[in-house]
């Protein structure tokens, strides 16, 4: 039976997720020669292969959560079960857990609302919105794009509020379902930049913030070298690095183990 495109989100998420968690926090020069082809054990987080992190751990609380309709209270208690119970982890421990989530959990544990337990600094640009939010997809794929987008700020904001991290899931998200719709992935590219500028324009962002976003939405990502892309984990250089590997590589697994 073929699989459903959800499930292709997931397991391909997981699978992602596992690939890096061993060299996690380790820079592309200090992996030369020693790139990643095959889950391996035992080093970052001393877990063992094919261990997945809190990645695909917050995504699946998201994803059943949606299961249940849209409810930001649930996908809370939810990523609180995760944090101080080991639910949906590979093997019941939580590990590698960023300060902003983990804070914005234990806000959440102690009655704080969803819309105001993230990390709203304007320096909050980690990834860990972004690393979780794939499943809203296929929740919002089928809205118009103004309720995509504040759809997609509610759940990112759940523990990063900067507007570099919630344009960075906006963008992930416009550009999966340019591919969940078939566009090609060099067309799927072209619309999601169109699309995403014009939503954003008028919605008085700062322009510092602006600029940032058109290394996405104006950028010709196509023509860059991998020596450009820079690997840590904040929002928009994650997307970015993700995107270019997809258009320099013919398939999932060319994509994931791209060095």
């Amino acid at each position: 039976m073929k699989a459903k495109p959800v499930h292709g989100a997931l397991f391909g998420l997981a699978i992602g997720d596992a690939l890096g968690v061993p060299v996690e926090f380790k820079k592309r020069d200090e992996l030369k020669g020693k790139w990643v082809r095959d889950f391996e054990g035992y080093q970052t987080h001393n877990q063992p292969p094919g261990t997945f992190s809190d990645d695909s751990s917050l995504t699946f609380c998201l994803a059943e959560s949606l299961c249940h309709g849209y409810d930001l209270n649930d996908m809370g208690q939810r990523f609180v079960k995760w944090f101080f119970e080991g639910y949906w982890t590979a093997g019941g421990e939580v590990f590698g857990v960023g300060k902003s989530t983990e804070d914005s959990i234990t806000r959440l544990r102690d009655g704080v609302s969803p819309l105001q337990s993230g990390n709203y600094a304007v320096d909050c640009y980690g990834n860990g919105s972004l690393m979780r939010v794939l499943p809203l997809l296929f929740y919002i794929k089928d809205f118009d794009i103004e309720e995509r987008y504040r759809i997609i700020r509610e759940v990112a904001v759940i523990t990063h509020g900067s507007i570099r991290t919630i344009l960075a899931c906006f963008y992930y998200l416009e550009f999966a379902r340019e591919l969940l719709n078939g566009s090609e992935k060099m067309m799927a590219l072209l619309k999601t930049q169109h699309t995403v500028y014009n939503c954003i324009r008028g919605k008085n962002i700062p322009p510092e913030e602006m600029e940032i976003a058109e290394v996405l939405i104006r950028g010709r990502m196509f023509m860059k070298n991998v020596d450009s892309i820079i690997t840590i984990h904040h929002a928009h250089l994650t997307i970015e690095a993700a995107v270019f590997c997809l258009l320099r590589t013919g398939s999932y697994e060319e994509a994931v183990l791209r060095p």
